[in-house]
């Protein structure tokens, strides 16, 4: 026999084995071997030699036409486009044609359908969730933990989605699921743009994170679902700040900043975020620390949103009604123009630092982190479980990548 082959039999097992499982039924007592045997028949550690199949559900969304145009653009992989919609998907296949020689694959999917859901699923290598709303989550959950497709969700952040998730932690670990959640801009570019701080700046002990962004609302449309999504964060957002080493919620947690690329001094309310709560596990020595996220304007901010979550309290079946009455605000009295930016202030044994992240398009803001993350993964052994994008990543590679795709970053440093 040729030392340097495989002998035939051995070549033949895996097939065998495959063969004979798939004879089981499902109510045996082995369909659960069966089960993990087909999964990791399926996935290997991660690299695959072809471009990556990258799976978007809600394709057709805002955010998600941005993630499969900046797929395709910066050569992350080939875009496979899920929505219900087939003549949306269509018009966007053939929007996206020029930019890649790549060409998108598109196939309507309804997260109602499991069935369907999963065979998508085995079609793919990674998934990204760009639904409008968390509604829909644990089905798709069910669909991932089936067919051991690992993915990343750009799902508004809420107590609710991180206690489903947190409950399916160790699912993901047995399936070998890399679940990757708030991802996009924020959540998920403060937490490592902190973690870079740290690296620049070791020791640091105090760190402020602040974020602003603008639409042009009048020409936005936006589905009941995420209207409602969105009015839902707002009524649920968590002020509470690290001060001393202790987190605390008060109404007094607001920051002035002079965002000075344009924009002016803002008022700016604390926005609690996992990845900012999480922090101390990467920089032992942070006492104090928060997001704060910049307002709409006096008449959205102290007039608009005021009422619709006294409004929200009162009469809480009528949420798509005031989510309405809220984006009629937005667009009568909010921006006009698109911007997104992100600052950092920290203090610690090594100095100060100040960071800068900014770009003209608050939804490619989004996508650019997507990409980013998508190439960590595909470079890099498969790390099951649950993770935050902002804690998952490799801080000094992703501003790399980000810078590499266009973003505007600055960085000052003091001693």
């Amino acid at each position: 026999m040729d030392a340097d082959r495989d002998p035939p039999w051995l070549m033949k097992l895996p097939v065998f084995c495959l063969s004979l499982l798939s004879a089981i039924p499902c109510s045996s007592p082995f369909s659960d071997m069966k089960e993990i045997f087909l999964i990791l028949q399926k996935v290997p550690d991660n690299p695959v030699s072809r471009p990556m199949k990258i799976g978007i559900l809600g394709a057709t969304g805002q955010a998600g036409k941005k993630i499969a145009g900046r797929v395709l653009s910066e050569k992350a992989g080939t875009p496979v486009l899920f929505g219900r919609d087939a003549a949306k998907l269509e018009s966007l296949r053939n929007s996206l044609q020029p930019l890649s020689s790549e060409q998108p694959e598109a196939a309507i999917l309804d997260v109602r359908d499991r069935n369907s859901m999963e065979e998508a699923f085995r079609s793919i290598d990674f998934l990204v969730i760009a639904l409008s709303s968390s509604e829909h989550l644990p089905a798709v959950v069910s669909a991932v933990l089936n067919t051991g497709i690992c993915c990343l969700d750009i799902l508004l952040g809420s107590r609710e989605k991180r206690e489903f998730l947190e409950s399916h932690e160790q699912h993901f670990k047995e399936r070998g699921v890399c679940y990757i959640t708030d991802g996009g801009y924020h959540p998920g570019i403060p937490g490592v743009m902190a973690r870079r701080a740290e690296e620049l700046s070791p020791g640091l002990h105090s760190v402020d994170i602040f974020g602003s962004f603008g639409l042009n609302w009048r020409e936005k449309r936006f589905s009941p679902e995420t209207m409602e999504d969105f009015v839902r964060e707002l009524k649920n957002m968590d002020i509470a700040v690290l001060k001393d080493g202790h987190w605390r919620s008060s109404w007094n947690n607001f920051r002035r900043l002079d965002f000075v690329d344009g924009r002016g001094v803002k008022d700016c309310a604390a926005m609690g975020m996992d990845e900012i709560r999480l922090l101390g596990e990467f920089i032992p020595s942070v006492k104090n620390a928060g997001f704060f996220i910049a307002g709409f304007g006096r008449i959205i901010d102290w007039g608009i949103m005021p009422l619709s979550l006294a409004a929200l309290a009162l009469f809480p079946a009528a949420e798509r009604r005031i989510a309405s009455f809220f984006v009629w605000g937005l667009r009568a009295f909010g921006s006009h123009g698109a911007w997104a930016e992100l600052r950092l202030r920290g203090e610690g044994k090594s100095g100060s630092i100040e960071m800068a992240a900014s770009y003209p398009d608050p939804y490619d803001f989004t996508a650019l982190p997507v990409v980013a993350c998508i190439r960590q993964y595909a470079d890099t052994p498969r790390r099951p479980g649950l993770w935050r994008q902002a804690l998952y990543l490799d801080p000094s590679r992703f501003w790399d990548d980000m810078q590499e795709m266009g973003v505007r970053l600055s960085v000052t440093v003091k001693p």
